[in-house]
């Protein structure tokens, strides 16, 4: 349900976010599900003005019954530092909201244990958002580092290991807690299961970056008319795959063709690519697209 525009943001209450503030409502614990989602919403947010700064177009943010999401346009595509920076912009802002709360919590008087609430509140959704698994924003942060020095899809693989390995972890903590005191905690269930499947998810999506990515820059430079542009001497016999993966998101690339005695066969650029990608596809080699 649409519920109106924040800083000219459209804002969302999922259907079953607005059931469960009912039926904490029912049970008189209304008061600590909204502070609860205030800082959800203060959280995502912060992702969203960020991503504004940088010059991307948020297009609503969306609370859910156990976080919120900030949707970006062009995120999937985005620089590395940028994504670092959106990523990281939301722990932060906990941060910042869990000291109020904890200075609060200090001089508060008869006060003290809302501001105490919402302090524990604000800290666990600052270091669950940090755990590194994805989607998570420490998973994405460790992405986005990962990519300034390897290819995105490698990067990605290794921060879904990470997060599949989370998810273990938390099984493991769920299994000894059970075991020691007979109790399950469910939250860290849920958890385990939704990093462990969007992990999954994460590795089928970023094979197809790649394609938005060049897309994308096609759009761009059309519509600057100038782009930085990066050269590589590249010989004919090389697989296309091997080359793209070394293309980054803020450059505009142009190969120079070589046969094996190093002489011009031709050159090659990103929208030249990108028109011939569908019929000689990823695997073929480099001089195929210059025949």
């Amino acid at each position: 349900m649409r519920v109106g525009k924040i800083a000219g943001i459209q804002l969302i209450l999922n259907k079953w976010f607005i059931i469960l503030i009912f039926l904490f409502a029912l049970a008189g614990m209304s008061s600590k599900v909204v502070l609860v989602f205030s800082a959800v919403l203060w959280h995502e947010l912060a992702h969203a003005q960020v991503a504004l700064m940088l010059r991307f177009k948020v297009q609503e943010v969306e609370l859910l019954p156990f976080g919120g999401v900030a949707r970006i346009e062009g995120l999937g595509v985005a620089r590395s530092r940028d994504e670092i920076m959106i990523a990281a912009a939301g722990p932060a802002a906990s941060l910042v909201l869990a000291a109020i709360a904890y200075t609060g919590m200090l001089y508060a008087g008869k006060y003290c244990d809302i501001w105490e609430f919402y302090y524990k509140a604000n800290m666990m959704l600052t270091v669950f958002n940090l755990l590194p698994g994805l989607p998570l924003d420490g998973g994405r942060i460790l992405r986005a580092w990962l990519a300034l020095y390897m290819d995105y899809s490698k990067a990605t693989l290794f921060a879904a290991g990470i997060s599949k390995g989370v998810s273990v972890c938390l099984l493991i903590m769920i299994v000894y807690e059970y075991i020691v005191s007979s109790t399950m905690n469910v939250t860290f269930l849920i958890a385990a299961v939704f990093l462990y499947t969007t992990a999954k998810s994460e590795i089928k999506v970023a094979g197809f970056r790649t394609l938005r990515v060049l897309a994308q820059k096609k759009a761009e430079l059309i519509a600057r008319g100038v782009m930085t542009t990066t050269y590589f001497t590249v010989v004919n016999s090389v697989i296309l795959k091997d080359v793209v993966k070394l293309f980054k998101t803020d450059q505009y690339y142009v190969l120079l063709i070589v046969n094996t005695e190093c002489k011009i066969c031709g050159t090659l650029t990103e929208t030249e690519i990108w028109e011939e990608l569908p019929s000689k596809g990823f695997y073929a080699e480099v001089g195929e697209f210059i025949l």
